[in-house]
């Protein structure tokens, strides 16, 4: 298949799906359409989202990376790579991006620029991502190329059963497979109200479902969706109450367990024993010293602390009255909701100030801070330090050790 061929298959795949396309020819120079295709790994310069093709694979793949982004790769008998994507399977809003830059997995630096791409990436679900697949598969395998279609005549032979197309369908899904995402908020929930028991019960109904192919070996793809669990259990518990370092030093150490494992039966019950640990630091953290609704309240906090929060949209989240619901909050946790919300901005900020290399101005504006110097006042007023000298003394700690 000579190259205007095969760009003509790009235009035409393009065109009838909306979906991004590269090709790879070797030692050729790239083509794509658009000629930019925006995705997260271009934008963080993190190439390790940017997903490779299984090895002697020759049907078409289906990648779903931690960033939520979506592509199809394929390679033609004559060894060119076609990556397709990204594409989305359901919106992701602002709150979500910032999830997933607090998780560690975006970096602070590049949220507008991501909240942007997002918005503009199209959207497929699972049903219309493989017929797409489908499409690229049938485009792409046959020694006929496009352009000689007219003279193959019309096929009069039995038609295939509809339970092909199904089978198929259902094998292809169980590649890029992930939990509803409704059935991880709740176990997210249980797991911030310190229910041990409820959040294993969810556990087991996700478990029945097939696991997401997140890496070309089964080992390092159960590492992953393990790691990806653990992930949003520490945010969970943060969420919960318990302080950031602590639910992130716990994350660090399950993390590690989950990388020394040698085979996968070391791993088995692993995701049980990580909520069993999370949900014991939040019950220590928690108690039950707060009412169900002021839980509901600093779990909503804890979801949008890198977003702007205001009293009446607290209150529409949990259906009561703002001002009833403002005073309630300063009885039990003894103070002003204004001055909770800052007191968790800077307790996180603190962990990114410690751990990570971000500038601090970009980690001041990533939790709504409108100026530096505000950032740093509060940070002084919370921890006694500036965030500076809070980096400066952790780093000679961690050299001299």
């Amino acid at each position: 298949m000579n190259t205007e061929t095969r760009v003509h298959m790009l235009r035409t795949f393009h065109y009838a799906t909306g979906i991004p396309i590269e090709m790879f020819p070797e030692n050729e120079p790239s083509y794509c359409l658009p000629d930019v295709i925006p995705c997260v790994a271009r934008i963080t310069g993190d190439t390790s989202l940017i997903p490779l093709p299984y090895p002697n694979d020759r049907s078409v793949q289906y990648h779903s990376t931690p960033v939520n982004e979506s592509f199809l790769l394929f390679t033609t008998k004559d060894g060119v790579l076609l990556r397709a994507g990204p594409v989305l399977q359901s919106s992701i809003p602002s709150e979500k991006i910032g999830q997933m830059i607090r998780a560690g997995l975006l970096p602070f630096r590049c949220k507008a620029e991501l909240s942007a791409h997002y918005a503009t990436c199209p959207i497929l679900d699972e049903r219309h991502l493989f017929y797409s697949g489908k499409l690229l598969e049938t485009l792409f395998s046959s020694e006929r190329s496009l352009l000689d279609t007219a003279e193959v005549q019309p096929d009069t032979g039995t038609p295939i059963d509809d339970g092909y197309y199904t089978q198929t369908l259902d094998y292809r899904t169980r590649q890029f497979q992930h939990a509803p995402y409704t059935i991880e908020l709740e176990i997210c929930r249980m797991i911030a109200n310190g229910d041990t028991l409820s959040s294993q019960h969810i556990l087991r109904d996700i478990n029945r479902m097939p696991r997401a192919k997140l890496a070309n070996t089964p080992i390092r793809s159960l590492k992953n969706s393990l790691i990806c669990s653990c992930t949003f259990m520490a945010r969970a518990a943060i969420s919960g109450g318990v302080k950031p370092d602590e639910a992130f030093t716990l994350s660090d150490a399950y993390i590690q367990k989950i990388e020394s494992a040698p085979t996968a039966n070391h791993l088995a019950g692993f995701e049980a024993e990580m909520i069993k640990g999370f949900t014991t630091h939040v019950q220590a953290a928690r108690g039950s010293r707060y009412s169900t609704m002021i839980r509901q309240v600093i779990e909503y906090i804890d979801t949008h602390l890198s977003e702007p929060i205001t009293l009446d949209e607290i209150a529409s989240a949990v259906y009561h009255n703002a001002n009833y619901l403002s005073g309630l909050f300063k009885r039990e946790t003894g103070e002003p909701m204004r001055r909770y919300i800052i007191k968790r901005r800077i307790e996180e900020a603190e962990y990114f100030v410690r751990h990570s290399n971000d500038p601090i101005a970009d980690i001041a504006t990533f939790y709504q801070f409108c100026s530096q110097s505000h950032f740093v006042q509060c940070f002084r007023r919370q921890t006694g330090q500036t965030p500076s000298a809070c980096r400066n003394r952790h780093s000679s700690s961690v050299s001299d050790e």
